[in-house]
């Protein structure tokens, strides 16, 4: 009966010892993210919503998501920082066709939408009045 007490608590000991372990840990990487919240960072928060940090304080950090549009979060809602973005060699050749006045291998330009299809939704409109 005494050993299985012992057990009892050897291993109820080693549990809480492993669950503050990695609380810690958490809070270290979070403490650590926080101060990597910097003028000119691009964030990620929470609610997956991405912007450029413009300013911070003790307990706020400012986004700006588009031109403009900014938007103030508490410190704790940002989920991290996001490395800075490369170009990928696929998307270079496409800014260098496009530079180059070049159209796509299709031969229509980028955002251009077919006639037909913009024939289609003027008359599906054009009879809603």
């Amino acid at each position: 009966m005494n050993l299985l007490l012992i057990y009892i608590v050897v291993i109820g000991g080693i549990f809480i010892f492993m669950t503050s372990r990695g609380n810690r840990k958490r809070q270290a990487q979070a403490a650590q993210m926080q101060t990597a919240l910097v003028v000119g960072a691009e964030v990620r928060t929470i609610g997956g919503m991405v912007g450029e940090v413009v300013e911070v304080t003790d307990e706020h950090v400012l986004l700006e998501t588009t031109p403009g549009v900014r938007l103030k979060f508490i410190k704790s809602a940002v989920a991290g920082v996001l490395p800075p973005a490369e170009p990928e060699a696929g998307e270079h050749e496409v800014e260098n066709q496009t530079e180059a006045g070049t159209e796509p291998e299709d031969g229509r330009p980028e955002n251009s939408v077919s006639s037909s299809r913009v024939e289609a939704a003027l008359s599906r409109h054009s009879g809603d009045d």
